[in-house]
C-alpha cells in the first residue's frame, strides 16, 4: 500500500526500512507483541470490556486528541489511515491491559516490590510532587 503526498509516493516497506535503520522497529514490534500477549492473557482470565468502558475510552481519546465533533474524528481516522474498528481494538486492548494489571496487583504481595530502594524513592518523589502541587495552588 502506497500513499501519495503531493506527488511523492511512500510505501510501507520504506517506512519499515526507516524504522529499522533508526532503531525504532524492534521497540515498536516488541510493543505490539506485548500488547497482544497481554490482551490475550486478560481474555483467558475472563476479563472483558463492556460497551460502556469502550465508549468512555473513546471519549477520553477524542478529548485528548481535540476531536470534539464526529466529523473531527472521521477526518482524523481518514488522515491517519485507520478504520474505526482498528481504533476500537486499540482502545479495547488498552482497557484489557489495565484490567490485567489491576488483577495482578490484587493477587501480588506488594511488600516485595516496595522494599527496593528505587521504588521507595519513586514513591517518595510522587508523594512529594503531590504535596507540592497542592501547595502551589
Amino acid at each position: 500500500m502506497a500513499k501519495k503526498i503531493t506527488e511523492i509516493e511512500v510505501t510501507v516497506a520504506e517506512v519499515v526500512d526507516h524504522l529499522r535503520i533508526t532503531g525504532q522497529f524492534t521497540p515498536s514490534l516488541r510493543e505490539v507483541v506485548t500488547r497482544k500477549i497481554t490482551a490475550e492473557a486478560a481474555k483467558k482470565r475472563g476479563l472483558r470490556v463492556t460497551t460502556t468502558e469502550l465508549q468512555k475510552a473513546a471519549d477520553v481519546f477524542r478529548a485528548v486528541n481535540d476531536l470534539s465533533k464526529s466529523s473531527d474524528t472521521t477526518r482524523w481516522l481518514r488522515s491517519n489511515g485507520i478504520s474505526l474498528e482498528v481504533l476500537e481494538e486499540y482502545l479495547e486492548t488498552n482497557i484489557l491491559i489495565s484490567k490485567l494489571k489491576d488483577a495482578l496487583e490484587k493477587k501480588t504481595a506488594k511488600a516485595k516490590y516496595l522494599s527496593t530502594q528505587g521504588i521507595k524513592e519513586s514513591v517518595r518523589e510522587m508523594i512529594y510532587q503531590d504535596w507540592l502541587s497542592g501547595q502551589l495552588k
